[in-house]
């Protein structure tokens, strides 16, 4: 039996090929999204870490925690309105600018960001005062 009248393993698609990617330019702003937005992350984990060791261990270094948490709950809406804007700008451009998973993953880190950082700006606040100014008054 000759090769040409062999049936082949698979049947080919009737989807057809997918179209090539590589032409598309990513937005800028995602990419600058999800930077901010990481750096704003790794701040507020920052933050909870030495607060957490700075509360085991003892020492009186809580403003540390403060001083981390406020610059993560600043970048972390700054991340998440630059990934807002590249997705609709991406939208916009029907096919024509990448970047969707990036600035998808971007807003969402700066969502995270500005949770976690809100909430160790918060408790470093609190631990400061108390360890400053005692129990408020019953």
């Amino acid at each position: 039996m000759p090769p040409h009248q062999i049936a082949p393993y698979y049947q080919p698609s009737m989807y057809g090929a997918p179209r090539a990617l590589q032409g598309l330019r990513a937005d800028g702003r995602a990419q600058a999204s999800l930077l901010i937005s990481s750096v704003g992350l790794i701040l507020a984990l920052t933050a909870f870490m030495l607060g957490a060791t700075a509360t085991l261990i003892g020492l009186g270094d809580l403003l540390l925690g403060l001083l981390l948490g406020i610059p993560a709950m600043v970048l972390g809406p700054i991340g998440y309105f630059f990934g807002r804007s590249a997705l609709e700008r991406i939208n916009a451009s029907q096919g024509a600018v990448g970047g969707r998973g990036t600035a998808t993953s971007g807003w969402a880190i700066g969502v995270a960001a500005t949770a976690l950082g809100a909430t160790a700006t918060l408790i470093a606040l609190v631990l400061f005062l108390l360890a400053n100014f005692g129990q408020p008054p019953a």
